[in-house]
């Protein structure tokens, strides 16, 4: 369906009240019943997880919401909500939700639509937040949720610096796989499987200590501005529900690891979260094996669609590499933009003074790394 037709479509839906009877009914789910209820759809991702925010904000900070119909579970989100100091209201942000795409029911968008202007009632209407929605990058779905979010009245916010991301098709064969690489791409994977290198995955502490080796060693190497929830990993590896727990993939050659990496496997979009290599890996293409492997299992477990190389900052060589791997039968994909709404003038100026300051103090923290760094690079360089 076209992004017009779609729009006619959910249009007339609003309009004739289709489906608006029974409406969907809202239940505030509690922490430890989540994740058991999030699971339920293709659409997870751990940013819609409590064994993740959990140990990212405040309990206070949380709300986890789920939408049935006649006791039918169809959607649902975790809502993070921060108040506004001193004037009331404050933020709710729904990132990379709602959940909306349910394993026993066919991908319907009016139940989105609806989940839409349910949280719009509950959050913006009723308790006077800024509502604002992070948008998932989806090869299949993102324009259908930008569609709905313009429909029900958002704004258009802030666009990444770097909105390009990455996605492989897992739903293939392997051979098929092989043949999508770009010739490039398949040309380093053919050398890189000659240096005597090996995967696997590896769990409990000793997987995440060999990985945390490798990723504190990469991070005094390159010396980059970190930004990542990589603190979380340890205890996302004990989450209570399995399914969510991050697989860790270790690269080694001769006994030694030399790269590893972290991915979410828990929907139907398998994400890479983290990387790790030490000095020895980039001479013998470890990059290539790890990420081939790691498709490798992938493909071999058909309720993953896609394989999520996530993007890059500008001007990195990632994007070469990553677009190579995502090949013929891939996709780049455009990460939406924020969505915000606001149903006074109150909520609107203040979320929007919110979300300019949230830029303005990452950019300076960026530049201040940068500065650092650079000091530091040109007193090496002199010797001094």
């Amino acid at each position: 369906m076209s992004a017009l037709q779609l729009a006619s479509s959910l249009d007339l839906t609003r309009q004739t009240g289709e489906m608006s009877s029974p409406s969907l009914e809202a239940c505030f789910i509690q922490p430890q019943d989540w994740d058991a209820l999030a699971i339920q759809f293709r659409d997870i991702i751990h940013e819609q997880t409590e064994c993740f925010n959990a140990l990212r904000w405040e309990p206070h900070q949380l709300e986890r919401i789920a939408f049935y119909r006649q006791g039918k579970l169809v959607s649902a989100a975790v809502v993070l909500k921060m108040k506004f100091p001193l004037v009331g209201g404050g933020i709710a942000v729904v990132k990379w939700g709602p959940l909306w795409r349910h394993k026993d029911q066919d991908d319907n968008p009016k139940i989105l639509l609806q989940t839409v202007e349910r949280l719009q009632d509950i959050y913006a209407h009723q308790r006077g937040y800024f509502l604002t929605f992070f948008p998932r990058a989806d090869p299949e779905i993102s324009a259908q949720e930008e569609e709905i979010f313009s429909l029900c009245g958002f704004q258009k916010g802030e666009a990444l610096a770097s909105p390009e991301r990455y996605f492989v098709n897992t739903h293939i064969s392997h051979e098929q796989a092989r043949a999508s690489l770009s010739q490039k791409w398949r040309y380093n994977l053919k050398k890189a499987e000659k240096n005597n290198l090996t995967c696997r995955f590896a769990t409990g502490e000793e997987g995440f200590a060999t990985f945390m080796q490798l990723y504190h060693s990469m991070l005094e190497r390159k010396a980059f501005h970190d930004t990542s929830a990589i603190d979380t990993l340890k205890d996302l590896m004990e989450a209570k529900e399995p399914h969510l727990r991050p697989k860790i993939l270790i690269v080694e050659q001769d006994g030694e690891a030399i790269a590893g990496g972290v991915v979410d496997a828990s929907g139907e979009r398998a994400v890479y979260l983290y990387g790790a290599t030490n000095e020895k890996a980039l001479p013998l293409k470890a990059g290539y094996v790890k990420h081939w492997a790691i498709l490798s299992y992938l493909i071999d477990h058909p309720t993953c669609r896609w394989y999520d190389l996530g993007g890059a900052d500008k001007d990195c060589d990632l994007h070469q590499f990553k677009r190579g791997f995502v090949g013929k039968m891939g996709h780049v994909t455009i990460t939406p933009s924020y969505y915000h709404y606001g149903a006074t003038i109150k909520a609107r100026l203040l979320g929007h003074a919110l979300y300019f300051a949230r830029r303005k103090k990452g950019e300076i923290a960026r530049l201040l790394h940068d500065a650092r760094h650079r000091g530091i690079y040109s007193l090496f360089k002199s010797g001094k």
